[in-house]
């Protein structure tokens, strides 16, 4: 696995990711996604979404508004209880995350710990920036972005961009009994933005400010939880593993212990990758059991629970929810699959994706410019048998344009060469392997398709 400071670079020149406002000198923690990142970011979702929703049997869609009212977010816990126990050093005035830093120093039992009992750990420690040992006390900073619903900036008109997604579909809960008529057990996911003013964001997309989640809440009989944990557990494998082709030795996972555990929760599991950085926690399942749903029919007065259609049993579901965040997976992914090869003693980097994630599928690309408007004729043709994103290339030697496919992860390329005009046949080169093959031009999807993978 490459370096960290490599990947950002690659990722920039590439055409991935950029730094946010660049021509203005930056935004710390923010960053744009290229012609090529875009697509990336999409796959990814556009994959999350087939696996988890469009081939599961009752699982629906959902996409609900990024600002809520406010009293959504008091209900669920999140105006009190969303919050990161932020300490500064009064030397150098660097903030940082107490949990993080006793967690540094191998201090057990962090998240179990009060204000008091965090304040006193810290002080036994050395700033990493300074060195010195003046801290504040630790006090708790809530992770929401703040709003004003009005023009004028009153307390009663405060509303807050979204943390997560889910809080959407529990409060639509009723919704969607009441217009689809799902039998439980059923799933409703969504693909949305969330917003979270982190103390310390950081290592690069793996943690920021804006960012996308893939959150799907499964509704089921109380009794039916463990079965329906224990199914999506082995779903999320086989999407990270066989799905995104991710190398079991950098996933492992983490049994949150009892007394870690979020309030909602009676079992949670995290999935860890081996980021450039360090293991870090790439997505979770949790059993959120009837917490959600039970607190928001106590504040909205409305019963969000079920009938038995056979038993009359009345009883509100346990939801198991799977949450993925987008920018991690891809960081996850780009970090896996990109490769330093060796060929005729050079090294070369190649990207190595999934056909379904590659950004662009398939290149046409003319041996040279002479047959350029008969090669593009081919284009044109392949863009309307919808096999995938496609692109013209043209100009530098076909071994430099075979090389620049590689290192943007596009499995195939298609030479258009003097003979094709008379034996109506291609040249199509495999990324990886990078085998050529003669293929007849009325082959080439038939083609594709059997070696896509």
């Amino acid at each position: 696995m490459k370096e960290q400071k490599e990947i950002v670079a690659y990722l920039k020149d590439k055409g991935f990711i950029y730094p946010g406002s660049d021509i203005y000198g930056g935004l710390a923690n923010s960053w744009d996604y290229g012609p090529l990142g875009a697509i990336l970011k999409d796959n990814i979702k556009q994959l999350w979404k087939k696996t988890f929703i469009d081939e599961q049997h009752n699982v629906f869609h959902l996409d609900s508004s990024i600002i809520l009212n406010s009293k959504v977010w008091k209900a669920s816990g999140h105006i009190d209880r969303f919050s990161d126990p932020l300490v500064d050093c009064k030397s150098c005035k660097q903030r940082y995350r107490a949990d993080d830093l006793l967690k540094q120093a191998n201090h057990k039992n962090v998240s179990t710990l009060s204000l008091e009992e965090l304040t006193k750990g810290i002080n036994k420690l050395q700033c990493p920036n300074c060195s010195k040992q003046n801290w504040t006390n630790v006090r708790e900073f809530n992770l929401m972005f703040k709003m004003s619903n009005s023009k004028i900036n009153l307390n009663d008109d405060e509303i807050y961009l979204r943390p997560e997604t889910a809080q959407g579909v529990f409060i639509n809960f009723k919704n969607i009994m009441d217009t689809i008529s799902p039998k439980l057990p059923f799933g409703v996911g969504q693909v949305g933005k969330a917003f979270r003013n982190e103390v310390t964001p950081g290592n690069f997309i793996f943690r920021t400010k804006e960012f996308d989640q893939l959150e799907l809440e499964f509704f089921c009989h109380p009794n039916d939880a463990n079965k329906w944990f224990k199914f999506y557990n082995h779903e999320i494998q086989s999407f990270l593993k066989n799905t995104l082709n991710l190398k079991s030795k950098y996933i492992k996972e983490f049994h949150v212990p009892t007394k870690e555990l979020a309030h909602y929760s009676t079992k949670t599991i995290d999935f860890e990758f081996k980021f450039p950085f360090g293991w870090a926690e790439l997505l979770g399942l949790a059993n959120r059991t009837d917490y959600d749903l039970k607190t928001h029919s106590e504040h909205s007065n409305d019963e969000l629970l079920v009938i038995d259609p056979i038993t009359k049993e009345k009883y509100t579901p346990y939801v198991i929810e799977t949450s993925i965040g987008v920018e991690r997976l891809l960081f996850a992914i780009v970090s896996n699959h990109l490769k330093t090869i060796i060929v005729d003693d050079e090294e070369r980097d190649i990207l190595q994706l999934p056909f379904a994630l590659a950004p662009i599928k398939i290149a046409i690309a003319p041996l040279t410019n002479k047959i350029e408007k008969q090669a593009f004729k081919l284009y044109e043709k392949l863009l309307k048998d919808s096999i995938g994103s496609i692109i013209f290339i043209k100009g530098g030697s076909i071994g430099k344009r075979y090389r620049k496919q590689d290192q943007i992860g596009t499995p195939f390329v298609i030479t258009y060469d003097f003979d094709s005009q008379q034996d109506h046949q291609v040249t199509i080169r495999e990324r990886d392997s990078k085998k050529q093959t003669r293929v007849k031009i009325d082959e080439i999807t038939t083609f594709i398709q059997n070696h896509a993978k």
